[in-house]
């Protein structure tokens, strides 16, 4: 497999998946065709209806994505329907294909392909009941050859024996859940937070409380069994504040502004003072569109000779003196 293309890179092609073309979804996948010199996927074959119903081909260069979700192609309904109903040559692949390793003559059937995305080669395939009662995961370098309706794969039965499972997406998605819900400081966290399993790949998106338990989540979800990949794009509150802080001050709108950033799992409040209400709404601007901002709370207050900034907490790092003028606390950091 090409150590330049991660597994979440890849387009998997699940036989029976739905069809979407550019103006809705129109069909199943039921069929691949791959060159078999090559093993790249030439074209691929979408049936519309149900019993009866037809089997369209199309080249792969009309795919843009494919996942368990779904096959995305670019073109519209008219046409894939205007596609040819002819079988292309080469070896053509689909849910009742045979899986046969080559040494011991053990059969499986194969039930996924997954290609590179910029070329359409044959990355891996998941293959049922080549190790009896499990599904497992074979790469490229392990198939031996493809012909129409039969794969053959070539890697000792030691190894082979040794592959751990490729399991459900279902599966894996609870067990990632329970380890989290079983670490109980996470328990505020998990409102901000995003978790799916996608072919064997977890993606944790949206937003906690600080970049170590963002890392704390990653490591405990490494633990287990048959994920293939971890995307963490978790943002830490603490990154966010520092980093949305850095954008406020390029910006020529608020720069030199004492604006306070106080996050709390995306939610975003802007604590302070600004001269007039153009750099109150500039403020907003700038923070409901960085990454990683859920909703902004503008607490801004306009003030033309405003040079103190109200704050929440205690500011870290350098000395500091608290003042209350007309009641409000302030904090000035020197």
């Amino acid at each position: 497999m090409e150590k330049t293309t991660l597994i979440s890179q890849m387009q998997k092609f699940h036989f029976g998946s739905k069809v979407f073309c550019s103006d809705g979804e129109d069909g199943i996948l039921t069929r691949v065709s791959f060159d078999p010199a090559s093993q790249r996927l030439a074209h691929i074959g979408v049936k519309q209806g149900r019993i009866f119903g037809k089997t369209l081909y199309v080249p792969y260069d009309t795919v843009t994505d494919a996942s368990s979700d779904g096959v995305n192609l670019s073109i519209s309904r008219s046409d894939l329907a205007a596609a040819s109903q002819q079988e292309p040559g080469g070896a053509l692949l689909d849910g009742r294909s045979v899986v046969q390793h080559a040494d011991t003559g053990v059969k499986g059937t194969l039930t996924l392909v997954a290609v590179h995305p910029e070329n359409g080669a044959l990355a891996y395939l998941v293959v049922r009941n080549l190790r009896r009662g499990q599904d497992v995961l074979i790469r490229q370098e392990g198939v031996a050859k493809l012909e129409k309706g039969l794969v053959m794969v070539s890697i000792p039965e030691s190894v082979l024996q040794t592959l751990p499972p490729y399991r459900p997406d279902d599966e894996l998605q609870q067990e990632v859940e329970d380890i989290l819900f079983d670490l109980t400081p996470l328990h505020v966290d998990f409102e901000g937070m995003k978790i799916r399993v996608l072919d064997g790949v977890l993606y944790l998106d949206g937003n906690i409380s600080s970049s170590l338990r963002a890392d704390i989540v990653q490591d405990q979800a490494s633990g287990v069994r048959g994920l293939l990949e971890i995307r963490n794009n978790l943002v830490g509150d603490d990154s966010l504040a520092s980093d949305l802080a850095s954008a406020l001050a390029k910006d020529p709108r608020t720069r030199d502004l004492p604006i306070g950033i106080y996050p709390r799992l995306g939610v975003v409040r802007l604590s302070g003072a600004v001269h007039n209400e153009e750099q109150k709404a500039a403020a907003t601007e700038i923070a409901r569109n960085f990454p990683g901002v859920r909703s902004v709370i503008n607490d801004l207050v306009v003030d033309p000779k405003a040079a103190l900034l109200r704050v929440m907490a205690s500011a870290e790092g350098g000395e500091a003196e608290d003042r209350v003028p007309g009641g409000k606390y302030i904090r000035h950091t020197k």
